[in-house]
């Protein structure tokens, strides 16, 4: 709940990585994972707002993870 005690509402991504990204990573970012497929891994999220979304990107690309695409879903 947000400090005005209403929900936060929020926008669920898939963001497609190249290559595949360990178990570790994945729960850093509160994410789920589906298993590579073709050579790369969607990480589907939960973004509550544009800052948290750059936040991630900034997040994965800190860590040289190569992002291919980010869609909501």
């Amino acid at each position: 709940m947000s400090a005005s005690g209403e929900e936060a509402v929020t926008t669920t991504y898939e963001i497609d990585v190249r290559g595949s990204i360990g178990d570790e990573l994945v729960a850093d970012l509160g994410a789920r994972v589906f298993e590579p497929e073709c050579g790369k891994t969607a990480i589907v999220i939960d973004i509550i707002d544009q800052s948290h979304l750059h936040g991630v990107l900034a997040w994965l690309q800190d860590r040289n993870i190569a992002i291919e695409r980010v869609n909501p879903v």
